[in-house]
C-alpha cells in the first residue's frame, strides 16, 4: 500500500523530535534562572471550600469539594541571592464543583463551574534536588452554574500558595503546591437567580464577600 505525503511525515515525527531534542543545547544546573526561556506545568488535584453567602439573612449556597484540573505557565525573571531565583506566573485552573448545601430556591442538583486565571510570580530558593517555592497572582475568577436563567459572573480573584519543586531532571520536575484562592463577588450578583413562576425573580443574591477556596495540587514540569 502506497503511502501517503501525510501519513509519512506523521511517522517521521518522533525522529525529528529526537533529533530537535539533541540539537537543544543542555541546560545548567537544575532550577538555575536563565537555563531554560519557560515551563509548561499540566496540574491535577483537590479544591475545598466555597461558601457563598447570601445578600440578606444569614442563608449559604455551600459548595462541594472536588477535583481542580489546569496549567502553569513560569518563565525566568531574574536572580535573587545565592542561587535562588524568582519567576513570572501564568495560573489557570478549573472546578465543577456540585452544591453541598443550598437555601430553599436554589437547585441543589446544580454544579458551579470555577475557572481563576491569574497573573503573578513565584520565589524559587536555594537548594539542589528539592526547592521550596512561593507563589503569588492577581487577575480574574469566572463562576458559571449549569441550568437554564442561571446567570455567569467574572470578578476579581487572588491567589497564593507555596511548595516544593523536584528535579532530578534538568527537564523534566514535579512541583507539589497548596494553595488559598479568593474572589470577591459582587453584591449584585445573580448566579442562582432563575425563572420563578413565569416571571424573572431572584431566590438567592450573593453578598459583596469572598468566596474562599482552597487546593492541593501536582504537576509534572517539562522546561524548554
Amino acid at each position: 500500500m502506497r503511502m501517503t505525503s501525510g501519513a509519512a511525515g506523521i511517522r517521521c515525527l518522533p525522529l525529528l523530535l529526537a533529533l530537535a531534542m539533541a540539537g537543544i543545547p543542555s541546560l545548567g544546573t537544575a532550577g538555575e534562572a536563565g537555563v531554560y526561556r519557560f515551563s509548561l506545568t499540566p496540574l491535577a488535584g483537590y479544591r475545598m471550600g466555597g461558601d457563598i453567602e447570601a445578600e440578606e439573612g444569614d442563608e449559604e449556597v455551600e459548595l462541594d469539594d472536588d477535583a481542580v484540573v489546569g496549567l502553569i505557565l513560569n518563565w525566568p525573571a531574574a536572580s535573587v541571592a545565592g542561587d535562588a531565583y524568582t519567576e513570572w506566573e501564568i495560573y489557570v485552573s478549573r472546578q465543577s464543583a456540585g452544591i453541598d448545601r443550598a437555601p430553599a430556591g436554589v437547585d441543589p442538583a446544580l454544579e458551579v463551574d470555577i475557572t481563576y486565571a491569574l497573573l503573578g510570580g513565584t520565589y524559587v530558593g536555594e537548594g539542589e534536588l528539592m526547592r521550596p517555592f512561593l507563589a503569588a497572582g492577581i487577575g480574574g475568577a469566572h463562576l458559571s452554574p449549569d441550568g437554564q436563567g442561571n446567570d455567569s459572573d467574572t470578578v476579581f480573584a487572588f491567589g497564593l500558595g507555596g511548595g516544593g519543586q523536584f528535579f532530578p531532571d534538568r527537564r523534566v520536575g514535579l512541583r507539589l503546591e497548596a494553595r488559598v484562592l479568593g474572589a470577591v463577588l459582587d453584591s449584585d450578583s445573580a448566579l442562582f437567580c432563575g425563572s420563578v413562576s413565569g416571571g424573572a425573580t431572584c431566590a438567592f443574591r450573593a453578598s459583596g464577600e469572598v468566596l474562599w477556596q482552597w487546593e492541593v495540587f501536582a504537576g509534572v514540569s517539562a522546561r524548554f
